[in-house]
């Protein structure tokens, strides 16, 4: 069935922020002292969300280090060099060709509504969307209840509308709405971590175009 809305994750999946995500993670370690991400592999196979469950992983102790202080200090490292990274490969031409088809598009993401209006704004891609859907802090727990929340304001049949994202949780929020769901590897999760969801993974923009209009 050809969507009517496709809802999508912005880091990761739009913005190529991976790596530079990686690097931040790691110098926050390093300046504590404590072990950092052994390598690529191990943070794409364990990075995930709620994130208080991923810097538990990583060693902190929330009683030395309080996770909101943890949480402040990586979004302002973030945003003193998002502007480093480049948008994913593709996605602004799917962008554009989806709206060509009158198919709206809508943001949700994990960051904090203020950062991603500054975000998409910088990228120039806002105009592509009908809507931002941010969370309300900076601690990035859940995109659950922001997509109810919009699905049944706009009256939208779940059956219609696609998720795309890059983590399982992507997979998780479209699940709790009932909606479909496909995932994009090259962003923060590994292929493995995806394809345990159980819906379609593929490469690339090139490659979801296909898979949702032709």
């Amino acid at each position: 069935m050809r969507p009517k809305l496709l809802i999508w994750d912005w880091n990761g999946t739009i913005l190529d922020d991976m790596e530079f995500t990686y690097q931040i993670e790691n110098q926050m370690l390093q300046t504590r002292n404590m072990p950092m991400i052994p390598d690529r592999a191990f943070y794409l196979t364990h990075f995930g969300f709620p994130i208080i469950d991923y810097y538990r992983l990583l060693g902190y102790d929330f009683a030395v280090y309080p996770y909101e202080s943890l949480a402040a200090e990586f979004h302002d490292l973030y945003a003193a060099g998002y502007k480093s990274c480049p948008l994913r490969a593709g996605v602004e031409e799917m962008l554009g060709r989806v709206q060509s088809l009158g198919v709206p598009q809508t943001l949700l993401s994990a960051s904090e509504q203020s950062r991603l209006n500054e975000q998409t704004t910088y990228f120039g891609v806002t105009g592509y969307f009908t809507e931002l859907l941010g969370l309300s802090d900076d601690f990035a727990i859940s995109k659950v209840e922001r997509a109810k929340a919009y699905l049944k304001a706009n009256d939208y049949d779940p059956d219609e509308v696609v998720f795309i994202g890059d983590t399982d949780h992507d997979f998780e929020a479209a699940s709790a709405v009932g909606c479909r769901c496909v995932l994009m590897t090259g962003g923060h999760q590994s292929r493995a971590r995806l394809e345990a969801c159980g819906v379609p993974v593929v490469d690339g923009p090139e490659e979801l175009y296909t898979l949702l209009f032709e």
